[in-house]
């Protein structure tokens, strides 16, 4: 059989008045072949008839012989005209009828089902679709996604997939000369999810497994160590503690305090969140850091550790966030300090605390202020796994705080298990030798300091057996 038919440039397209109802089975075909995925669906068929003189008129009866001129179209692309006509049942019982639902088109020479001709003139795309084409799809299959019939394990790779595989960028603003950081929620966690963030909002269960991969990590991700604080002063570390305890995790039931009883238990966990962890229905984004990165300067430093050298305990004020808000952040598995810079501008600034800790040049000792941090450091930080310091004058430096770390994790009293086991209701507590009034030891202890306003010790002159500036700047000397 041969079939040709000349179509012209302008045979696009026939008035609807004179539309043949077979076009609607046509049109029904196109958008079964779009349904068929969401790369499908992302191209376009419009389906009109085409002008030609064989057209059939509009009331034609659909048999064996019938035949209909039509266009396909896909934006942006010349029409693609072709001729349709009905699939005949050739064996059976309806032999000679016309089967329901089924077009063939001429194509190549002969009739292919209207299928594979879509296939041949309109292929799928390759890469992933928009998403308002994703919505457009779902939206027009009739279909619904069982989002709660996955396995948890698929779900959490669902979530993976949409959060971001590099770590979110700062997020700045110039304000009159000045760059400054724009307030924005908790940019530490929702960063991670950029237009994803919405996740945290679906369900108690979506929000679990989100938060749980933006605070724990994943391998598979750049943030792989979980949620981590980069703070490289005072300043940014307290905004991001201050920042990140506004937030509820919410990821179970009764999360909300709605009471006395249970705005005390909310109090009790956030004051004590290793000894009742079993009151993490109330924690914070705050209580879901794994990793510090800590900077500070040297008065700072000296502050945040609480070193009582000489004098200094007098300048410690006891509202100042310190190393004691370690303990408050249960999952915390990582602490990075970097030293004060050794190298750089060492004048006191009175206005911050007034002790001066600075010598004068040629004077100054870095490494005695280095010693008074680390030391200290050493001694609170020993319950913690890994703690590393940098910045360093040299490696003797590094060797001796290892040292200094080493003995005091041998020197530790009770262990976190140990700790919880002493809180238990059913033991509860431990026997004092005598009898302590609470708070009596502390004020005698301010009382004493207050007493002491100088010493012998602040500033540290530079005693070493090479002199700080020798080594800092050998060029100078």
């Amino acid at each position: 059989m041969s079939l040709s038919i000349n179509f012209s440039p302008n045979a696009w397209q026939d008035p609807p008045s004179v539309h043949h109802p077979f076009l609607h089975q046509i049109r029904e075909a196109a958008l079964k072949y779009r349904l068929q995925s969401a790369a499908h669906f992302n191209v376009p068929i419009d389906v009109c008839q085409a002008t030609h003189t064989s057209n059939p008129d509009r009331f034609a009866d659909v048999d064996g012989d019938f035949q209909l001129c039509v266009g396909f179209f896909n934006f942006g692309t010349d029409p693609v005209f072709a001729v349709c006509c009905p699939v005949i049942a050739k064996r059976g019982c309806e032999k000679g009828k016309v089967m329901k639902e089924a077009v063939q088109v001429w194509s190549r020479n002969k009739f292919v089902p209207l299928m594979r001709f879509f296939e041949a003139e309109f292929p799928p795309l390759d890469g992933p679709v928009a998403d308002e084409i994703m919505y457009q799809w779902w939206h027009a299959n009739g279909h619904s996604f069982n989002w709660t019939g996955l396995p948890t394990e698929v779900k959490e790779r669902i979530v993976m997939f949409c959060m971001h595989q590099s770590p979110p960028l700062p997020i700045q603003k110039k304000h009159r000369g000045r760059v400054r950081q724009v307030k924005q929620g908790a940019p530490e966690v929702v960063g991670q999810l950029r237009k994803w963030a919405s996740l945290l909002t679906v369900s108690h269960q979506v929000r679990a497994i989100s938060l749980r991969l933006c605070f724990a990590g994943s391998s598979d991700l750049e943030f792989n160590n979980g949620l981590c604080i980069v703070a490289e002063s005072r300043f940014s570390f307290e905004r991001s503690i201050r920042r990140l305890d506004k937030h509820r995790q919410l990821t179970e039931a009764n999360g909300l305090p709605t009471d006395d009883k249970a705005r005390a238990l909310e109090t009790l966990y956030k004051a004590f969140p290793k000894i009742y962890p079993h009151l993490d229905r109330f924690a914070t984004f705050t209580h879901g850091i794994r990793k510090i990165y800590l900077e500070l300067s040297f008065i700072h430093a000296l502050c945040f550790f609480k070193v009582t050298a000489g004098s200094f305990a007098q300048h410690l004020r006891p509202h100042d966030l310190s190393y004691e808000v370690f303990e408050k952040l249960p999952h915390l598995n990582e602490v990075i300090f970097k030293l004060p810079d050794a190298s750089g501008y060492l004048e006191d600034n009175l206005r911050e605390r007034p002790v001066s800790i600075f010598y004068g040049e040629p004077f100054n000792c870095p490494r005695t202020l280095h010693r008074l941090i680390y030391e200290r450091a050493a001694e609170v930080l020993a319950p913690y796994d890994v703690v590393k310091f940098h910045g360093f004058m040299d490696e003797d430096e590094q060797i001796r705080f290892l040292k200094f770390r080493d003995a005091a994790k041998k020197e530790l009293k009770i262990t976190t298990e140990e700790l919880g086991q002493l809180y238990k209701e059913d033991y509860g507590g431990v026997e004092l030798e005598e009898t302590v009034v609470p708070g009596l030891e502390k004020k005698e202890m301010y009382e004493k300091v207050r007493e002491v306003i100088m010493d012998d010790f602040w500033p540290p002159k530079c005693r070493c057996e090479k002199s700080c500036r020798e080594v800092l700047h050998p060029s100078s000397v």
